[in-house]
């Protein structure tokens, strides 16, 4: 994960907790700031890393694995996400969204995000005993504030950061004169009045065809002048 910027207070610390050798971390924040590309990218593990989206009828399945039916006709089981990672070393694991993870998938979150002595698993067709490398990470993001979270979950994680800036990576992707109205509008402490950052790579697209004025005024038109006014002034700083 690269920037020409120095790192905001919140990303520094989740690289100098990934850099310290922690495996279990937190993030939380509103959305569209970068977490999940953090989560991915940040200090990033030899072996890789990989994406669980978690949703609200997520079962099993994705997490652990799953039986499904052979060309023969047999069945055999075929590992999720966590086994393969168990068994790759220095892998992470992010789980995206995880306050969405309830019931079955909720149980073997718990486990996949464990600590090592305490992580172990039964392939149900090998009876293969599978446990975690010590170098395997999980990161997790959720939307929510980590108080919301089933205790049990909280807990798998001692290290929670709160998102309060955009990442500047995910800022670069924008034209100079929209980061500052992005990085503004992406942290507003309010629901309705908050702008993903996801909304300004739209309005940058736009801007391929469109005028500023009305490419705000199909994707933003709420902060239509406001962010013309910013605008301006950064054309005539530049």
């Amino acid at each position: 994960m690269t920037t020409n910027q120095p790192l905001p207070g919140c990303w520094q610390a989740l690289e100098d907790t990934l850099a310290a050798g922690l495996s279990r971390v937190l993030l939380w924040g509103p959305p569209g700031t970068g977490k999940t590309y953090a989560a991915l990218n940040g200090h990033k593990p030899s072996n890789g890393s990989l994406r669980v989206q978690c949703v609200e009828d997520m079962t099993d399945a994705q997490i652990f694995g799953q039986w499904k039916p052979s060309s023969g006709g047999s069945w055999s089981f075929h590992e999720g996400a966590v086994p393969r990672a168990w068994r790759r070393g220095e892998f992470r694991v992010v789980f995206d969204e995880v306050d969405k993870a309830g019931g079955e998938a909720l149980s073997s979150l718990l486990l996949a995000a464990d600590s090592f002595e305490s992580s172990e698993w039964q392939n149900p067709d090998t009876l293969e005993i599978v446990k975690p490398s010590r170098e395997y990470q999980v990161v997790a993001t959720t939307n929510v504030d980590p108080v919301l979270l089933p205790e049990a979950l909280r807990d798998r994680f001692p290290v929670a950061i709160k998102i309060d800036e955009p990442h500047p990576t995910a800022l670069e992707r924008l034209p100079d004169f929209l980061r500052e109205p992005a990085r503004a509008l992406a942290m507003i402490d309010d629901d309705v009045e908050r702008v993903s950052l996801r909304t300004f790579y739209a309005i940058a697209e736009l801007l391929r065809v469109h005028s500023l004025d009305r490419a705000l005024e199909i994707a933003l038109p709420r902060h239509r002048d406001q962010i013309l006014a910013a605008a301006s002034v950064t054309s005539l700083e530049g």
